[in-house]
Parts: C-alpha cells; sequence; structure tokens
C-alpha cells in the first residue's frame, strides 16, 4: 500500500462482527509499528475518523500509480 491509495477494511478483519465494508478512505502516510508490523493512516471518507491501522486488515480498492 502507498500512500494516495483507496481502501476499505478487510473482510478477513471483521469476521463474526458487524462488517464495516462500506467505509472507504485514503492511505495518508505508511510506516511500521514498534511490534514490527507494517501499518498506514487511514482518513475515511464515509465516516468521521482517521487513525492507523494494520495493513493486514485494509484492502486496497484503488492504487495510485
Amino acid at each position: 500500500m502507498k500512500i494516495g491509495d483507496l481502501v476499505r477494511y478487510s473482510e478477513d478483519a471483521f469476521v463474526g462482527r458487524n462488517n464495516p465494508r462500506d467505509d472507504w478512505g485514503i492511505v495518508t502516510q505508511t510506516g511500521t509499528h514498534d511490534n514490527g508490523h507494517a501499518q498506514c493512516h487511514v482518513v475515511w471518507f464515509t465516516c468521521d475518523n482517521e487513525g492507523w491501522w494494520n495493513r493486514e486488515s485494509l484492502e486496497v480498492l484503488s492504487e495510485t500509480r
């Protein structure tokens, strides 16, 4: 994932819970957490939220070039 990619929550991130897969956001930063997990900072368009999520919890809908 790169800055500018359009993303949503991955299906696997919400197994057994309410699935907010209609929430779309844009990656604004990338980095690595202290525990070694790759993370992305996402600003969500469809809800009033932003923050850091593990890359495994996100699915790219549209990649930047």
